[in-house]
C-alpha cells in the first residue's frame, strides 16, 4: 500500500488509469490494523488493475472531511479520478476483492 497524505492526496487519485482505493484509517482502530496484511496481499494481486493507499485520518485530516469519513476503515474507490463507491468496515479480504472488482 502507499501511504497518502493531504498533500499527495489528489495527486493519487488522479494518476494513472488504475482504479484507486484509499483505505482511510487511524493507529487506534483494530479493524484498521487487522486489514493492513490482506490489502497489501490484495495490493499484489491485482497490481494490473489497482493501486491501494492508505491514509492516517489524524496526520491527513482534510482528505477525510472531503470524503466524508464518519467511520474507520473506509474504503473509497476512485475510477478516472472520480470517487464511484465507499465501504465502511473491515468486510475480510475475500468480500474486500469482490466490492473492488464490483463495475470495474
Amino acid at each position: 500500500m502507499i501511504k497518502i497524505t493531504d498533500e499527495s492526496y489528489e495527486s493519487f487519485i488522479k494518476s494513472g488509469d488504475k482504479i484507486k482505493i484509499l483505505k482511510l484509517g487511524a493507529i487506534w482502530c483494530q479493524p484498521c490494523k487487522m486489514s493492513v496484511a490482506p490489502c497489501n496481499e490484495l495490493s499484489k494481486e491485482l497490481e494490473s488493475e489497482i493501486e491501494i493507499g492508505e491514509l492516517d485520518i489524524e496526520e491527513s485530516p482534510n482528505a477525510a472531511t472531503s470524503l466524508n469519513c464518519r467511520g474507520v476503515p473506509l474504503f473509497v474507490k476512485f475510477k478516472d479520478g472520480q470517487q464511484v463507491s465507499q465501504k465502511v468496515g473491515w468486510p475480510g479480504k475475500q468480500q474486500l476483492k469482490e466490492w473492488i472488482n464490483e463495475n470495474s
